[in-house]
């Protein structure tokens, strides 16, 4: 039994492994196995989510298949097939995406779409660093508060999304650029509790996209992440 994770790009893969390599053991004790895919790019994304995640669907009936795209950016998509003006609108063009494969090979797409969950890393992937912020302060090596940044921190705007702010962050503290595929990895490998990301010190709920994404799984597989 597989839960098939599909994002953008390779530093999200390598993040996400990062993050849940406890979540990932506990799933393979349960007989689950976890595997985040890339598919390169927002676009490409959009190209082949509906082919890809219909033949997992299909391939076996218990696996399960997330849609884990960013939300930014989304101008670039204004009056094309893919326009997306929130992020229900995402969630939604995900599904159709998916329903139409699905549909085109014949199948009862209202039974297999209960294994998709539609999800996305609001604004992007950094929204998570954002939320680890003590791992992110001691990796930048300062002693500064860093929360300069809107609370929730999935709620940042297109103006200033996450990534923006860690790369201004790289630039201040550590006087280099940020890494993507290297930097995320180093800060969320040292998450040991994904409860203390998901929550603020003052139990604020910093992530619900992601929580609510990480909960469906939990519930699916009977193996929680937190």
């Amino acid at each position: 039994m597989k839960v098939w994770v599909y994002v953008e790009g390779p530093s999200d893969r390598l993040a996400l492994e990062a993050l849940w390599n406890g979540w990932r053991n506990k799933m393979k004790a349960a007989g689950w196995g976890i595997h985040v895919l890339p598919l390169d790019t927002k676009t490409k994304f959009f190209n082949k989510i509906g082919a890809r995640a219909s033949e997992k669907l299909l391939a076996d009936t218990r696996d399960l298949v997330i849609g884990l795209p960013d939300y930014y950016p989304n101008a670039p998509y204004a009056g094309d097939k893919y326009q997306h003006n929130s992020l229900n609108d995402l969630l939604n063009l995900q599904r159709s995406l998916i329903r139409a494969c699905l549909r085109e090979k014949g199948c009862d797409a209202d039974v297999l779409m209960q294994r998709f969950h539609p999800s996305a890393l609001k604004h992007d992937l950094e929204m998570l660093l954002l939320a680890a912020c003590d791992q992110l302060r001691r990796h930048l090596r300062t002693s500064e508060r860093l929360d300069n940044w809107i609370h929730p921190v999935e709620d940042q705007n297109q103006e200033r999304p996450p990534k923006r702010i860690v790369e201004g962050l790289y630039l201040k503290e550590k006087k280099q650029a940020y890494r993507d595929t290297k930097d995320s990895v180093a800060i969320l490998s040292g998450v040991s509790d994904i409860q203390t990301l998901l929550y603020s010190g003052s139990r604020q709920l910093q992530c619900p996209v992601f929580k609510d994404m990480l909960d469906w799984v939990g519930d699916k597989t009977g193996v929680q992440a937190y």
